[in-house]
């Protein structure tokens, strides 16, 4: 089997679009410009509309667009979803992994690392008050961009 995964450019050049945008957004607004910016698209399922990432080939393509009201995080895979694990698979996933991280140290500087048993994250805090984290875990790559209002959020809520 052959798996896909975003390059690292792709990654960040992803990562400094939502970083970089300008916040509060809505979901409806932050989704538009991800259509417009990089050729993204709109779903509709269950009457809920949600955007995928059909550029990049990469299953599953859903970016998660969150928040009530304004958006708090954005999350996109940056590899395939791995069905059945194994030492390849671990590998693929890693090396994806690292690399994104690499770049993302050549753009940002080092990264606060956290390891848990299931999972390694790498993680920024941007200037313009975006946090991003690419997590590691066995079976996915992803991408977390909290944006100044989640973090605000989360912060209140004691996390």
């Amino acid at each position: 089997m052959q798996w896909k995964a975003m390059t690292p450019a792709e990654v960040w050049e992803v990562v400094e679009f939502w970083a970089g945008g300008p916040w509060p957004v809505t979901r409806d607004e932050a989704q538009r410009r991800a259509v417009d910016r990089f050729g993204w698209a709109i779903e509709v399922e269950n009457g809920k509309e949600y955007l995928v990432n059909p550029v990049s080939g990469i299953s599953p393509s859903d970016v998660s667009v969150v928040g009530h009201g304004t958006v708090s995080s954005v999350n996109f895979w940056i590899a395939d979803l791995i069905r059945e694990e194994s030492a390849r698979s671990r590998a693929f996933l890693g090396d994806t992994a690292v690399l994104a991280v690499r770049e993302g140290v050549t753009r940002w500087g080092r990264p606060s690392l956290r390891r848990a048993p299931a999972r390694t994250d790498a993680t920024w805090d941007l200037p313009g008050g975006c946090r991003v984290t690419i997590t590691l875990a066995s079976k996915s790559t992803r991408v977390h961009v909290h944006t100044p209002q989640g973090i605000r959020a989360e912060r209140e809520e004691g996390y």
